[in-house]
């Protein structure tokens, strides 16, 4: 009797725990793609005027904010909208006064030009972002370049070159190392280059809708991502429409004005 009593209480047992599992089995996966990881976002003039104060209250913790895209005259997508970001101001000191985390970012484009052409564009690029971007508190995060395609056919020498010139004279201008922002598939067109990696240049990678995210230029030089954009479609308190969301997988100090 008392084995039977046993048997059938361990089947009983069993039998909750496999039902426990098959629930966790179906359960979606949680948006940000981990349990305890840090929530951001990055927004631009297309998001419009934001309720700072609801987007801390939702357990936002940093934003990247754009300050530029483009010179004005360059852009290919939605070209006028270009140049300088007229909600950066704004943006960055209600951000910064609800206490997110903040950090200013720079949208490229590029044209198939000589190399001077090039780096003056580049030049020019930069000249435009840190005419916006002022000054960065020590917190803040670090200026960071968004390169994505379209490169209007530029070749991966180009690419390499306009890079290397914005994040020379951004430096130069703001004493920061920028973080560069990309995707597989665009960064395949510098070639996949891991001189930026290897130099120590933090990224924040783009990979939407996936458990974790594909790592361009061989794992970043074997350093993995810092940032992040897990998605594009994501929703917010304070913002209208759809919202770019970010998770961090660093310590905030390696990615911040010190």
């Amino acid at each position: 009797m008392r084995r039977g009593r046993l048997t059938r209480t361990t089947d009983t047992l069993a039998a909750a725990i496999g039902a426990a599992a098959l629930v966790c089995a179906l359960a979606p996966a949680a948006a940000s793609a981990g349990k305890g990881s840090v929530t951001g976002i990055d927004v631009s003039r297309f998001q419009g005027k934001i309720d700072w104060a609801a987007v801390k209250a939702s357990g936002v913790k940093f934003a990247f904010v754009q300050a530029s895209r483009g010179t004005g005259f360059d852009c290919d997508v939605v070209p006028d909208d270009c140049g300088p970001d007229l909600f950066y101001a704004a943006n960055y000191a209600a951000a910064r006064a609800n206490g997110i985390r903040v950090g200013p970012y720079h949208r490229v484009f590029i044209d198939p030009e000589p190399l001077e052409a090039l780096k003056a564009d580049a030049r020019l690029e930069a000249d435009t972002f840190t005419s916006m971007v002022g000054t960065l508190q020590q917190g803040d995060l670090r200026p960071a370049l968004d390169v994505e395609s379209p490169f209007d056919g530029a070749t991966a020498v180009q690419i390499r070159v306009w890079i290397k010139t914005w994040i020379t004279r951004v430096n130069k201008t703001l004493g920061q190392t920028p973080i560069i922002y990309t995707n597989t598939s665009s960064w395949a067109a510098t070639g996949n280059t891991t001189k930026f990696a290897a130099k120590g240049y933090p990224l924040w990678v783009a990979n939407f809708d996936v458990k974790s995210p594909s790592v361009p230029a061989s794992n970043w030089a074997g350093r993995g991502w810092s940032v992040w954009q897990y998605t594009s479609s994501g929703t917010v308190p304070g913002i209208s429409g759809r919202v770019d969301m970010n998770r961090l997988r660093v310590r905030f100090s390696k990615i911040s004005v010190r």
